[in-house]
């Protein structure tokens, strides 16, 4: 019974190899009455094999909205390290030491961010997160720098209807914020 399943073996692989079309034969050489074979791909493989990154959905920009303007009791910002919060309102930000800086070809006054780190009780050595709308007014954004690099360089700017926007010699003015809403130091 064993020798008949031995024998048969190779049958059954000849009679599997040619339904595959695996007979070894290379098919370049068909004498030109057939079109050479070429793999099927599902639909599936078929839509991935024409994505590429230039490909990625894009979301139109529309501005923001006008945020509406704060009223004195309200606090302009709220500034975050650990468990130290400074939340300060429109006068006390007013009372706050100014700066003045060269930034993107004009002399900027305002509020060292140093100043601001300050009052939150944050290092030297702190990390600054701060979140607001982009400048060109399109989307939120957020910038990361170490409060050595961009300390005493940055300042926050209140405008009338009490929001903080940023200046900064070192910060490149493409990524500065406007309405600025927190910052936070690590």
């Amino acid at each position: 019974m064993r020798r008949l399943s031995l024998a048969s073996a190779p049958v059954a692989l000849a009679l599997i190899l040619g339904a595959c079309g695996g007979d070894g034969g290379d098919d370049s050489d068909n004498g030109g009455d057939e079109p050479a074979a070429t793999p099927t791909l599902s639909p599936m493989d078929a839509q991935r094999a024409t994505i590429t990154a230039q490909d990625q959905p894009t979301v139109p920009d529309s501005p923001l909205p006008t945020p509406t303007p704060l009223t004195d009791d309200r606090p302009v910002l709220q500034v975050v390290f650990g468990a130290n919060t400074y939340t300060p309102i429109r006068n006390e930000f007013n009372n706050l030491p100014t700066v003045e800086i060269s930034a993107n070809g004009k002399k900027v006054r305002g509020v060292s961010l140093a100043a601001i780190a300050e009052k939150a009780q944050a290092p030297a050595s702190a990390t600054v997160t701060i979140q607001g709308t982009r400048v060109d007014n399109l989307r939120l954004g957020a910038i990361r720098f170490s409060l050595t690099e961009i300390g005493t360089n940055t300042v926050l700017v209140l405008d009338d209807a009490g929001h903080v926007s940023l200046a900064s010699s070192y910060i490149p003015p493409e990524q500065w914020l406007n309405t600025i809403t927190g910052i936070a130091l690590n």
